[in-house]
């Protein structure tokens, strides 16, 4: 992400309608504005790629997603999952339970396990597992690195 041609791009579009007022001391102001706002910009364009690695992050759940600086500007790095999913191993598999539920909610497991690649047990000892253990994927909410305002 190019926070930096995003500012100067939107700094110049200011100017030019600072421009078209034909008030100098009103295009000095706005100068003005925009130059104190600038670190605001800049803080905003984070905000932003942390907002947009939390979506990403959500629509890969098997995956971490962190906003690093590259230079100056936020990058969204997608690695492995910090908390790997639990290994379900055909013998480790000895207890049986019974589970009524609705035909619906049946459905959409079953669509979820083949949409993961998982069979309806191993999905189903997998999302208990997480849920029980606690072993949930953070969500990233800050950014690495520094950045001056």
């Amino acid at each position: 992400m190019n926070v930096t041609a995003v500012t100067t791009s939107l700094e110049a579009r200011t100017e030019a309608q600072l421009r078209l007022v034909g008030d100098a001391a009103v295009e000095e102001a706005g100068r003005a504005i925009l130059e104190v706002l600038g670190p605001a910009l800049r803080d905003a364009a984070f905000e932003l790629a942390r907002q947009a690695a939390d979506e990403v992050a959500a629509q890969l759940p098997d995956r971490s997603v962190d906003v690093v600086l590259d230079g100056d500007d936020p990058v969204l790095r997608v690695g492995e999952s910090a908390v790997g999913a639990p290994s379900v191993e055909a013998s480790d598999l000895d207890a049986r339970i019974t589970l009524r539920l609705p035909s619906a909610l049946k459905d959409l497991i079953e669509g979820a396990a083949t949409d993961g690649g998982d069979s309806v047990n191993a999905y189903i000892v997998k999302s208990l597992n997480t849920e029980v253990t606690g072993n949930k994927k953070p969500t990233p909410s800050r950014v690495r690195g520094s950045y001056e305002l």
